[in-house]
């Protein structure tokens, strides 16, 4: 299962929404911020809500723990880029079969990547679920 903090920012009738919360560095400069950190927030887009399925009674700013099954990440990449791809390349070499020539060969293309995202955007992907709430006394550091 994977894993991630969340911060809980409303509450649904299907679920709730959650922002992820990202680590304050990966720990070689203790969180003081490096060139690569500050590199990355140069390009880092706002952030995203996530509709997320859960069982525990939570308020706006909680922190939980959020997670999806392991394989759950891959099914969804193949079905997004893999089937569309495939369909592009299936239609492009049927016609070709058909009519030989690039003309054809790329109308194939065409319509087999439209057929491809109208089907990878009718499947239904697992969505993650909340494990727990986060338990904040255990990240808490003492000085001395």
């Amino acid at each position: 299962m994977l894993e991630q903090t969340a911060e809980v920012i409303k509450t649904a009738a299907d679920g709730i929404w959650v922002r992820a919360v990202e680590p304050s560095g990966c720990g070689t400069c203790g969180g003081q911020g490096c060139s690569t950190r500050r590199i990355a927030e140069l390009f880092q887009r706002k952030p995203r809500l996530f509709l997320v399925d859960c069982d525990l009674s939570l308020a706006p700013g909680d922190r939980i723990v959020v997670g999806i099954a392991q394989g759950s990440v891959l099914r969804s990449a193949l079905r997004v880029y893999g089937l569309p791809l495939a369909l592009m390349l299936a239609g492009a070499l049927l016609a070709q079969t058909v009519q030989p020539g690039d003309g054809p060969a790329l109308v194939g293309m065409i319509l087999g990547g439209v057929l491809g995202w109208m089907a990878a955007r009718g499947g239904r992907s697992a969505r993650p679920v909340v494990l727990r709430r986060e338990d904040v006394n255990l990240f808490h550091m003492r000085k001395g």
